[in-house]
Order: C-alpha cells, then structure tokens, then sequence
C-alpha cells in the first residue's frame, strides 16, 4: 500500500513538469529570421536555383511540421485543464 501513497505526488510532479514543456511547444514562434528566409524564397519559388528550392521546401516542411505540434500541445494543454483543472491553470 506505500506505493500508492507514493503514485499521487510523483504524478503531480510528472503532470506539472509535461505541462510545462507542452506550455513552450504550444507558445513557441519560429525564430524571425527562419520567417523571413522562408518568405523570400516563398516569393520567388518559381524562379529559385535546385538549392534554394531545396532550401524552401524544407522550411515549408519544419513549418508544417512545427505547426502540428504546436496544435497537438494545445489540444494536449486543453484535455489536461478538463480532466485536471486545480493542476492546470488557463494562461
């Protein structure tokens, strides 16, 4: 039965530390200066070299990508307020 005792403050802890980095994910912006190449080559695609074209697509694709996480976090940070809602408090 020690263990039981146990299991509710190394949740909380658990709980509290995830929120915490599902917090930054959901909060984080991609560094300026990533926005702003991907906007240059975004509007010349039609006229960008093999490695710029290279370059733009995998902008495009960490773009994508971060924004999904991004979406998941908050989804994630959501669930968490219904489901606990004295442990997380709406930013």
């Amino acid at each position: 039965m020690a263990i039981t005792t146990d299991v509710a403050p190394q949740l909380r802890r658990a709980l509290e530390g995830s929120l915490a980095a599902l917090r930054r994910s959901a909060d984080s912006e991609l560094p300026a200066p990533v926005v702003q190449r991907m906007h240059q080559l975004g509007e010349r695609k039609d006229t960008l070299a093999d490695a710029e074209r290279e370059e733009y697509l995998a902008l495009v694709s960490f773009w994508k990508n971060r924004s999904l996480e991004k979406a998941e976090a908050a989804v994630a940070l959501q669930r968490l307020r219904e489901a606990v809602p004295d442990l997380v408090t709406a930013p």
